[in-house]
């Protein structure tokens, strides 16, 4: 009898733990999110602003362009894009660029010295290509915390929720410092943003749409 009770608990824990599984909360949302987001890394475009040697004028030239060449001084002798020259110094060490021949340009007095970066295949691994250029990756997100869900709705056949939160960058080493050097116009990167997720309910609780797609 003591034994047939036991049984009866150990059943009734396994269906209360299946249950908690797929049951909406914040909790189990929070844990779904994040499965997928330990699986992807975070990528965005990032820009370097280049100064120009002739003019001064600046362009952007995005990170995980295969060659990326940066000019040390401007036609008056003066070093410009040092700060763009200190992040592709830490990318050459982390191995994601390989430093080439440093280019020099005559013009006038002046010898305008150029280096040359150029993305190795380790490097080729950080990028994501995308319709508006490449994008680098540089660490993963986590759920700082759900903001709301909708209520479990069926739709299509399955049961989904909608769900927004805050989802907070967890840079690499590298790239914190890497953040650090692009100043004030890379300084939002860290910053928590809200986004938003579907949510599908399976056998095995509830999983992230973008998980199974």
């Amino acid at each position: 009898m003591k034994k047939a009770i036991i049984t009866a608990i150990a059943a009734a824990a396994m269906l209360t733990a299946c249950g908690d599984k797929n049951s909406a909360s914040n909790t189990q949302f929070k844990k779904s999110i994040e499965r997928y987001a330990e699986q992807n890394r975070f990528c965005l475009p990032l820009s370097l602003d280049i100064q120009s040697p002739e003019n001064g004028d600046s362009s952007g030239i995005m990170l995980g362009e295969p060659v990326i060449k940066i000019a040390e001084q401007n036609r008056n002798g003066q070093e410009i894009n040092e700060n763009n020259l200190k992040q592709m110094r830490l990318l050459t060490n982390e191995g994601f660029y390989e430093r080439q021949k440093t280019e020099i340009t005559e013009d006038g007095d002046e010898n305008i010295r150029t280096q040359v970066f150029q993305l190795t295949e380790k490097g080729n691994r950080q990028v994501r290509p995308s319709p508006h250029g490449p994008l680098f990756c540089l660490g993963v997100q986590t759920v700082d915390k759900i903001n709301w869900y909708t209520e479990p709705t069926p739709s299509n056949g399955v049961t989904v929720s909608q769900v927004s939160y805050e989802a907070e960058f967890k840079p690499e080493s590298w790239a914190r410092k890497l953040i650090k050097q692009g100043g004030d116009s890379w300084a939002d990167i860290e910053k928590t943003r809200t986004q938003s997720a579907t949510l599908m309910q399976t056998n095995d609780g509830w999983r992230d749409i973008r998980e199974l797609q």
